[in-house]
């Protein structure tokens, strides 16, 4: 993925489904300049992480 899409995700209406090494996780926000975006899962939202943004993946 890229970091325009992971904004557009965000940004949708529609719950659009992102895996992180096969986990479903929720986007908080994306740093372009870092190529990073925060996420967390649906079962542990006070774990947020920074991971590469390339790493994610739509389903």
């Amino acid at each position: 993925m890229n970091t325009a899409r992971a904004q557009q995700i965000i940004e949708s209406p529609k719950e659009i489904e992102v895996l992180y090494n096969g986990t479903p996780v929720w986007l908080q926000s994306v740093d372009e300049a870092k190529e990073t975006a925060r996420v967390y899962t649906a079962d542990q939202p006070d774990n947020e992480m920074d991971v590469p943004v390339r790493e994610l993946v739509e389903h």
